[in-house]
Protein backbone atom coordinates (compact mmCIF):
# COMPACT_ATOMS: atom_id res chain seq x y z
CA UNK A 1 0.00 0.00 0.00
CA UNK A 2 1.32 3.42 -1.13
CA UNK A 3 1.48 6.22 1.75
CA UNK A 4 -1.69 8.17 -0.19
CA UNK A 5 -3.61 4.68 0.14
CA UNK A 6 -3.94 4.33 3.77
CA UNK A 7 -6.09 7.54 3.44
CA UNK A 8 -8.07 6.28 0.64
CA UNK A 9 -8.94 3.84 3.01
CA UNK A 10 -10.10 5.76 5.54
CA UNK A 11 -12.42 7.47 2.93
CA UNK A 12 -13.20 4.03 1.78
CA UNK A 13 -14.77 3.10 5.50
CA UNK A 14 -16.81 5.98 5.88
CA UNK A 15 -18.48 5.35 2.96
CA UNK A 16 -19.17 1.54 3.26
CA UNK A 17 -20.11 2.73 6.84
CA UNK A 18 -22.85 4.92 4.71
CA UNK A 19 -21.10 8.15 6.75
CA UNK A 20 -22.17 11.37 4.84
CA UNK A 21 -21.46 14.08 7.17
CA UNK A 22 -18.07 14.94 8.43
CA UNK A 23 -16.81 17.39 10.74
CA UNK A 24 -13.50 18.82 11.76
CA UNK A 25 -10.94 21.15 13.49
CA UNK A 26 -8.41 21.56 10.51
CA UNK A 27 -4.80 19.79 11.25
CA UNK A 28 -1.68 18.96 9.13
CA UNK A 29 -1.85 15.36 9.13
CA UNK A 30 -5.98 15.21 8.20
CA UNK A 31 -5.71 17.91 5.52
CA UNK A 32 -5.22 15.34 2.78
CA UNK A 33 -8.57 13.35 4.01
CA UNK A 34 -10.81 16.99 4.72
CA UNK A 35 -9.74 17.74 0.98
CA UNK A 36 -10.64 14.44 -0.73
CA UNK A 37 -13.95 14.64 1.46
CA UNK A 38 -14.51 18.29 0.28
CA UNK A 39 -14.20 17.09 -3.19
CA UNK A 40 -16.44 14.09 -2.97
CA UNK A 41 -20.27 14.62 -3.64
CA UNK A 42 -20.75 11.74 -1.50
CA UNK A 43 -20.22 14.16 2.00
CA UNK A 44 -21.52 17.01 3.56
CA UNK A 45 -18.06 18.43 4.99
CA UNK A 46 -18.31 21.31 8.07
CA UNK A 47 -14.94 22.97 8.96
CA UNK A 48 -15.57 23.58 13.33
CA UNK A 49 -14.34 26.31 15.39
CA UNK A 50 -13.88 23.82 18.30
CA UNK A 51 -13.88 20.13 18.62
CA UNK A 52 -17.03 20.30 20.63
CA UNK A 53 -19.11 21.94 18.06
CA UNK A 54 -19.04 18.31 16.11
CA UNK A 55 -20.44 16.16 18.85
CA UNK A 56 -23.30 18.65 18.81
CA UNK A 57 -23.83 18.99 14.90
CA UNK A 58 -23.42 14.94 14.95
CA UNK A 59 -25.90 14.48 17.73
CA UNK A 60 -28.38 16.19 15.86
CA UNK A 61 -27.14 14.47 12.61
CA UNK A 62 -27.76 11.22 13.83
CA UNK A 63 -31.40 11.76 15.49
CA UNK A 64 -32.29 12.76 12.11
CA UNK A 65 -31.58 9.82 10.50
CA UNK A 66 -27.70 10.52 8.91
CA UNK A 67 -24.18 9.38 10.29
CA UNK A 68 -21.37 11.51 11.09
CA UNK A 69 -17.59 11.12 11.80
CA UNK A 70 -15.14 13.65 13.78
CA UNK A 71 -11.95 14.48 13.02
CA UNK A 72 -9.58 15.85 14.93
CA UNK A 73 -5.72 16.65 16.83
CA UNK A 74 -5.44 14.37 19.84
CA UNK A 75 -4.55 17.86 21.88
CA UNK A 76 -8.16 18.92 20.65
CA UNK A 77 -10.18 15.59 21.95
CA UNK A 78 -9.84 17.21 25.40
CA UNK A 79 -12.39 20.12 23.94
CA UNK A 80 -15.01 17.23 23.63
CA UNK A 81 -14.64 15.23 26.96
CA UNK A 82 -17.68 16.96 28.67
CA UNK A 83 -19.29 16.47 25.48
CA UNK A 84 -19.23 12.88 24.95
CA UNK A 85 -19.77 12.26 28.89
CA UNK A 86 -22.85 14.11 28.66
CA UNK A 87 -23.97 13.55 25.52
CA UNK A 88 -23.10 11.32 23.09
CA UNK A 89 -22.40 8.46 25.26
CA UNK A 90 -25.80 8.29 28.15
CA UNK A 91 -28.29 9.42 25.21
CA UNK A 92 -25.94 6.79 22.94
CA UNK A 93 -24.86 8.77 19.84
CA UNK A 94 -22.76 6.67 17.77
CA UNK A 95 -19.97 8.19 15.24
CA UNK A 96 -16.36 7.65 14.72
CA UNK A 97 -13.58 9.59 16.22
CA UNK A 98 -10.64 9.94 13.57
CA UNK A 99 -7.94 11.39 15.76
CA UNK A 100 -4.09 12.15 14.36
CA UNK A 101 -1.59 11.20 17.39
CA UNK A 102 0.45 13.69 18.80
CA UNK A 103 3.01 13.02 21.85
CA UNK A 104 4.73 10.49 20.83
CA UNK A 105 7.26 9.07 18.52
CA UNK A 106 8.02 11.63 15.88
CA UNK A 107 6.57 14.63 18.53
CA UNK A 108 8.78 17.85 18.18
CA UNK A 109 6.96 19.86 20.12
CA UNK A 110 7.01 19.20 23.77
CA UNK A 111 3.77 21.17 24.83
CA UNK A 112 1.73 18.44 23.02
CA UNK A 113 3.16 15.19 24.70
CA UNK A 114 1.70 15.03 27.77
CA UNK A 115 -1.94 15.42 26.79
CA UNK A 116 -1.38 13.67 23.39
CA UNK A 117 -0.07 10.50 25.23
CA UNK A 118 -3.44 10.95 27.27
CA UNK A 119 -6.01 11.08 24.68
CA UNK A 120 -6.44 7.24 23.74
CA UNK A 121 -6.07 6.30 27.70
CA UNK A 122 -9.06 9.02 28.47
CA UNK A 123 -11.17 7.69 25.58
CA UNK A 124 -10.93 4.48 27.23
CA UNK A 125 -11.75 5.76 30.87
CA UNK A 126 -14.97 7.00 29.19
CA UNK A 127 -15.64 3.53 27.66
CA UNK A 128 -14.66 4.29 23.88
CA UNK A 129 -12.92 1.86 21.96
CA UNK A 130 -9.89 3.07 20.64
CA UNK A 131 -7.93 1.20 17.51
CA UNK A 132 -4.43 2.49 16.47
CA UNK A 133 -3.86 2.67 12.71
CA UNK A 134 0.00 2.00 12.38
CA UNK A 135 0.41 -0.10 9.51
CA UNK A 136 -0.41 1.13 5.72
CA UNK A 137 -2.06 -2.46 5.25
CA UNK A 138 -3.72 -2.59 8.21
CA UNK A 139 -5.51 0.58 7.52
CA UNK A 140 -8.94 -0.83 5.26
CA UNK A 141 -10.02 -3.59 7.73
CA UNK A 142 -8.98 -1.45 11.44
CA UNK A 143 -10.96 2.04 9.14
CA UNK A 144 -13.91 -0.29 7.99
CA UNK A 145 -14.52 -2.28 11.52
CA UNK A 146 -14.07 0.32 14.02
CA UNK A 147 -16.27 2.49 12.36
CA UNK A 148 -18.91 -0.26 11.80
CA UNK A 149 -18.75 -1.26 16.09
CA UNK A 150 -19.44 2.67 16.72
CA UNK A 151 -22.66 2.00 14.90
CA UNK A 152 -22.95 -1.21 16.68
CA UNK A 153 -22.10 -0.38 19.92
CA UNK A 154 -24.41 2.76 19.97
CA UNK A 155 -21.38 4.80 21.25
CA UNK A 156 -18.35 7.24 19.70
CA UNK A 157 -15.31 4.94 18.87
CA UNK A 158 -11.55 6.56 18.31
CA UNK A 159 -9.50 5.93 15.57
CA UNK A 160 -5.80 6.57 16.02
CA UNK A 161 -3.96 7.74 12.98
CA UNK A 162 -0.45 7.16 14.40
CA UNK A 163 2.23 9.17 13.54
CA UNK A 164 4.37 5.81 12.37
CA UNK A 165 1.53 6.02 9.45
CA UNK A 166 1.64 9.67 8.53
CA UNK A 167 5.33 10.82 9.29
CA UNK A 168 3.49 13.34 12.06
CA UNK A 169 3.61 16.78 11.29
CA UNK A 170 6.94 16.37 9.25
CA UNK A 171 4.80 13.61 6.94
CA UNK A 172 1.15 15.31 7.14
Amino acid sequence: MTSGDWREAIIAGLKQNDIRLVCHVADTVLAPIIRALEADEDFHVVTLTREEEGVGLLTGAYLGGTRGALLLQASGFGNILNALGSLAIPYQIPFPIIMSARGGFLEHNVVQVAWGKSAPATAELLGLQTFAMTHAADVPFIATHAMRHAFVSRRPTVLVIETQLSGGKAGG
